[in-house]
């Protein structure tokens, strides 16, 4: 189990009103040992005596800052509602304090999360050009994501390369000849992988890869043996 601790509704509120609206929240602290990104989990929400439990799933693990997680609407409603009552008290300062730089990085990651989980196609390539390749994997998980981004994707050398092996594992992209040939093509596709995919490559691009001295050597020797078969 993960859990937030606020001293006061008044801090609880703000990470409702700034976060939970987006979907998750960053839990600040100490990082526990086991949690996996993408992970299921229980978070505990603590506020003085008061606590909800609800659902959550991993997001990112910020190492000295916190754990960002995704947490469902009926989760999200009852967070809101722990720090609904009583009534929030009024701020004792119209200047808020200033917030630790690194707490203001994880929650601007958190924000960019989310929009690799659930924003448009604009929002997706917006994504996919930050110079963070950590928030790149996450839109792999968009629902609205189509086949030709992915093929699109495939050919990209700024995207982080646990995003390119994420779609070559996954039989549904890496299987698709136009999707092979253009992981195998990428020079960021680390060469194991690229030559797993010769199998699901067209016999024409097969060929290709065999003489063209644009190939990579260990991948263009795999792709004549293939061709002796």
């Amino acid at each position: 189990m993960l859990t937030a601790r606020y001293a006061t509704l008044a801090e609880l509120a703000a990470d409702v009103d700034s976060q939970l609206g987006r979907g998750g929240l960053l839990v600040r602290g100490a990082v526990p040992a086991g949690l996996e990104q993408f992970g299921a989990l229980e978070l505990e929400v603590c506020c003085g005596a008061a606590s909800v439990v609800v659902a959550a799933r991993v997001l990112q693990i910020f190492p000295g800052v916190g754990v960002a997680v995704s947490i469902d609407a009926t989760g999200r409603a009852r967070i809101g509602a722990l720090a609904a009552a009583p009534a929030r008290a009024p701020a004792a300062s119209p200047d808020p304090p200033a917030e630790d730089a690194s707490k203001g990085v994880a929650a601007s990651m958190l924000e960019k999360i989310q929009r690799a989980l659930k924003g448009d196609r604009e929002a997706r390539f917006a994504v996919l050009r930050d110079p963070n390749r950590a928030i790149h994997p996450h839109v792999l998980r968009n629902p609205g994501l189509m086949l030709e981004e992915i093929a699109a994707i495939a050919r990209m050398t700024s995207v982080s390369v646990d995003m390119l092996k994420q779609i070559a594992s996954r039989r549904e992209w890496g299987h698709r000849p136009e999707i092979a040939i253009a992981l195998v093509r990428n020079p960021t596709v680390p060469v194991p992988t690229a030559i797993e995919l010769l199998p699901h490559v067209s016999a024409a691009d097969l060929a290709m890869l065999a003489k063209d001295t644009r190939t990579r050597e260990p991948v263009q020797r795999a792709a004549r043996k293939r061709l002796l078969k």
